[in-house]
């Protein structure tokens, strides 16, 4: 039996009017495989560049991966080293404010230096002359020492020393600061100190005003400056009658002009010419004392007046009941004469 011949496709090409023509004679499973290979064919074509972008993606990835976790790496030791820097940071902001507390701490001390300084000085120029003066055989309670001589002490000192000039310099700021911080000074406590020691001087200065006001009130300024006397105290031959008389004081040899002194502090309580005693002054002293200057050639004193010792309170002459220049002085205590070389005997 014959077999069907199988329907074929033909193709005619045509390459123009003049040509030739051809033709081609295609089966039509050929047709049909054609085109079903040719999709697999774009298919794989497909498949294969996607497999190839999806290994680089993959390969990409893998690289970013890597890349990321060296740039966290990284980061992390910057961190590390910012923290660090932090750390230094802060460690030298608390240096500095440590630096800064202890030079304020310096500059407090140099302050309160100053201010004892200046207070010392104070406490020298009100109590150093008039203490040493005062006070210069009299001791300071429970010292057994001259409060006299202490302070002479502290103004030699004063006048000795100069005062130091503080000059911190930038290399040696942190020397003074820790010094400042490391020194056993209490300025704070040394000024008290002064002060406790101005409130006592100034109790001491007025037992010492007291006694050297005392002492300036005893009669013991020898009133003339001749020493040598021409007649002393008691019974003696009386110059004008020749008869034992009491003489109540002494006298002292001088030329007329001479001056005459008061023995000590006082108030004058009376002056004038007598027949007997001449031109005359009467000083009332502490201690119910008094002392009377006789024969004057001139008085300088006037009632009421305030004298000191060794004041000038008139001259010698030869006034009154007397034989030739002299000083008649003489003491009484409590209305009674007493022997003037009792008072005068370590001055004389």
């Amino acid at each position: 039996m014959k077999r069907a011949r199988r329907p074929t496709w033909s193709f005619v090409v045509m390459r123009g009017a003049d040509k030739t023509v051809k033709q081609f004679s295609v089966s039509k499973r050929s047709v049909v495989v054609a085109p079903v290979a040719a999709a697999i064919a774009v298919t794989g074509a497909i498949a294969g560049l996607q497999l190839k972008a999806a290994y680089e993606l993959r390969h990409l990835e893998d690289q970013l991966s890597s890349q990321s976790a060296q740039f966290t790496q990284t980061i992390t030791g910057m961190d590390q080293v910012i923290a660090g820097k932090d750390e230094a940071i802060v460690s030298l902001q608390q240096e500095i404010l440590e630096l800064s507390r202890q030079a304020q701490e310096m500059k407090t001390k140099m302050s309160e230096l100053d201010e004892l300084e200046n207070k010392l000085k104070l406490f020298i120029e009100k109590y150093g002359g008039s203490v040493i003066d005062t006070t210069s055989a009299e001791p300071a309670a429970g010292s057994g020492k001259p409060v006299g001589g202490i302070v002479q002490t502290l103004a030699n000192r004063s006048t000795k020393q100069q005062t130091p000039s503080y000059i911190a310099s930038p290399g040696s700021t942190m020397q003074i600061a820790m010094l400042a911080q490391h020194t056993s000074l209490d300025f704070q406590a040394l000024s008290e100190m002064v002060d406790a020691m101005e409130a006592s001087m100034e109790q001491t200065l007025i037992k010492a005003q007291h006694k050297r006001a005392t002492v300036d009130a005893y009669p013991s300024f020898w009133p003339a400056r001749s020493k040598k006397l021409t007649s002393g105290f008691g019974y003696r031959m009386d110059p004008f009658t020749g008869r034992a008389t009491f003489h109540a004081g002494i006298d002292i040899d001088g030329e007329i002009g001479d001056v005459v002194f008061s023995a000590a502090d006082g108030t004058v309580s009376d002056t004038g010419y007598d027949a007997r005693l001449g031109n005359y002054v009467v000083i009332d002293h502490l201690g119910d004392l008094q002392t009377t200057y006789m024969h004057l050639k001139r008085i300088d004193a006037k009632v009421g007046d305030d004298v000191v010792r060794g004041e000038k309170i008139g001259l010698i002459g030869n006034t009154g009941r007397s034989t030739g220049p002299h000083l008649h002085f003489q003491i009484m205590q409590r209305n009674e004469p007493v022997n003037p070389l009792k008072f005068l005997a370590k001055h004389s």
